[in-house]
């Protein structure tokens, strides 16, 4: 008989305090070879997977559409089209420029029977979405429209603010042991794995991506006409489960949401705040309540 292979596993660095956190995530130090080029994602709660906000559970509240897999992939493709359409719409009614806006663009891409449109998306599901919606489709993502991206950061600590952020905006509801993570990416090493494709855009696209040095991955998935998705849907699943020997280019770093208020104000010390994440009026409005939840600067009255 075949001998078993042995499961793999994401690498977790689990810290105990606010301090090893920063020190572990600091640019002077490195999680992969030094010379690799590094990402970063924050997330609130340690256990989530690398899932897109567009194929996200519903169990868990947290998706849109449902998983792929519960639907037909040429069903899910027209879902996630018309979130696209819907968010250019209503662009256009108050006057928002979007990228790379030509008649031919929307021609080709925003129009439902055009040869590069949805209907025929379905034909081959496996190229969706085109290059050619990258752009378009980060935009929509960094302002909150569920899309098949991923958020990530060139910067650890930015990424750690996230996490941070999230993880005390839910203080109260979660026990105290619990764990938040920021994810570390090796992309020199991940270019290997061919179903996971890295898209930068200009920073002129959008004033948070440029201030939290954005940029985002992309995990393809094959389907057809009538069929599901099929393939992972979270990065980490994929890494995990991919047939091959390859080193898995993924680390999680670990820290207990009893630490999220020291490691705020680690973040503020060094800058980093709602408002300077978001450079307007929304992040002057988090930042103002990230300082609530951590209460760390105020003193009460004598």
């Amino acid at each position: 008989m075949p001998e078993t292979q042995e499961k793999r596993t994401i690498e977790e660095r689990a810290v105990a305090t606010a301090e090893e956190f920063w020190e572990i995530l600091s640019p002077q130090r490195s999680l992969f070879a030094p010379a690799h080029r590094v990402v970063f994602r924050g997330q609130a709660v340690a256990s989530w997977s690398l899932t897109p906000s567009i194929l996200r559970s519903p169990e868990n509240k947290r998706g849109v559409w449902g998983a792929g897999g519960i639907v037909a992939s040429d069903t899910q493709v027209f879902k996630e089209w018309v979130y696209l359409k819907s968010f250019v719409d209503h662009c256009d009614s108050i006057g928002l420029s979007l990228p790379n806006d030509t008649s031919e663009f929307r021609d080709a891409y925003l129009n439902q029977n055009a040869p590069s449109g949805p209907g025929q998306t379905f034909v081959r599901t496996n190229l969706w979405p085109d290059v050619r919606l990258f752009e378009l489709l980060a935009l929509a993502q960094h302002h909150g429209l569920p899309t098949r991206l991923l958020d990530w950061s060139r910067r650890a600590y930015v990424a750690a603010y996230f996490a941070i952020s999230g993880a005390l905006s839910q203080r109260g509801s979660r026990p105290d042991d619990d764990r938040l993570a920021v994810w570390a990416l090796d992309l020199t090493a991940a270019v290997h794995w061919k179903k996971l494709c890295t898209i930068s855009v200009p920073g002129g696209n959008s004033a948070n991506l440029a201030a939290q040095a954005g940029l985002f991955t992309l995990l393809r998935q094959e389907g057809g006409r009538g069929t599901p998705f099929t393939g992972e849907t979270s990065i980490d699943g994929y890494l995990i489960n991919e047939n091959t020997s390859l080193p898995i280019p993924l680390v999680k770093v670990t820290l207990p949401v009893s630490q999220a208020p020291k490691a705020l104000a680690l973040c503020f010390l060094y800058g980093l705040t709602g408002a300077t994440m978001f450079p307007d009026l929304y992040g002057a409005v988090r930042a103002a309540s990230d300082d609530m939840a951590t209460a760390w600067r105020m003193e009460a009255p004598g």
